[in-house]
């Protein structure tokens, strides 16, 4: 049983106040590239504009955790959490974008800023998920264990590693928090062993790893290869939202 706090519109409900300086927490190489298109540094603060700054933290909520935690050392007053997912609703596909308004974590949900997130979803022309977020501290790479996390969070649409951890430090920093997710893959369908085993915390893939994991599981080659495909739909669903992410009117539409 969660325990909701009031769902309210959160600090950008009040008068004057919208957010100088976002920090985006980043699990994957794959998804900080949406946003920044040069030299990546990993588990430091990078400023990608004068509003906009990221810490590529590598999968779970530990390493999530400390990067919220450098966000809020370089003064942020907003924290997104932003990449992939995956499915927990049926009806959820690759490519699906889900901008959820609350996060299983930590047995509580935690809200998304209400006036954030009307804000961005007013500039996007394509829909959004509504509903949850679930966030758990080790990979959901099954069905079943995909399907548990679905009935014990009827709400929940995907489920990633990371959100929580930062919605968590964000309410425990009194600043608004927003996840933005894009759906990689769906419930009906576990990762492969070998995809879980052959990238490093940050989702690049490790070359030896991948061969003896083929060596020892040839099948899992083709489900390798679905697996790559469904994670450029949904990084392509998260470079139609990058623009609006980048535009200083999304801030300025929350200021009352």
């Amino acid at each position: 049983q969660f325990l909701f706090p009031a769902l309210g519109a959160g600090p950008f409900s009040e008068p004057g106040m919208r957010p100088q300086r976002i920090g985006v927490v980043v699990a994957l190489a794959a998804e900080a590239r949406i946003l920044f298109s040069g030299k990546l540094r990993y588990q430091t603060v990078m400023d990608i504009q004068p509003q906009l700054c990221m810490v590529v933290s590598g999968m779970g909520p530990v390493r999530a955790d400390q990067a919220a935690e450098q966000l809020l050392q370089a003064g942020v007053d907003g924290l997104l959490s932003w990449g992939t997912a995956g499915g927990l609703n049926p009806v959820c596909r690759a490519g699906d974008l889900l901008v959820p308004e609350h996060i299983f974590w930590a047995g509580r949900g935690w809200p998304a800023d209400s006036y954030w997130r009307s804000a961005l979803l007013s500039q996007l022309s394509g829909q959004a998920l509504a509903g949850g977020l679930c966030s758990v501290s080790e990979a959901c790479a099954s069905v079943a264990a995909k399907a548990q996390l679905r009935a014990d969070y009827p709400e929940a649409q995907a489920v990633d590693m990371e959100s929580g951890a930062v919605a968590q430090r964000a309410a425990q920093a009194g600043i608004p928090f927003l996840a933005i997710r894009s759906v990689v893959d769906p419930a009906h369908q576990s990762l492969p062993a070998t995809a879980t085993h052959s990238v490093d915390c940050y989702g690049r893939p490790q070359a030896m790893p991948l061969l003896r994991g083929l060596l020892r599981h040839p099948g899992d080659l083709p489900p390798l290869m679905g697996l790559g495909r469904q994670m450029q739909a949904a990084v392509n669903t998260l470079r139609l939202v990058q623009p609006r992410l980048l535009q200083s009117n999304l801030w300025e539409t929350n200021s009352v």
